[in-house]
């Protein structure tokens, strides 16, 4: 899993720019295919049952993914 850099800002410009570009529905769906993939991987692990520490740990995850694929949207909407 990838962790925050100080990189990690100027990359969300980048992507910011990016939703609001030229290209802004290609970037959007390629940043929500990864989010996608993610939130499947989650669901699954979350269906085949997790130890109680690690099943909080993916929940809270899951609702965070479903949460930036919203402000993915919103943020390619407002570009």
């Amino acid at each position: 899993m990838e962790t925050m850099s100080s990189e990690s800002p100027i990359r969300l410009l980048e992507i910011e720019k990016e939703l609001a570009g030229p290209n802004a529905a290609a970037a959007l769906r390629r940043y929500d295919a990864v989010l996608a993939g993610l939130d499947a991987r989650l669901a699954e692990a979350l269906a085949r049952g997790l130890p109680p520490e690690e099943y909080e740990r993916c929940a809270r995850l899951y609702e965070a993914n479903v949460l930036a694929r919203k402000v993915l949207r919103l943020a390619a909407a407002k570009g």
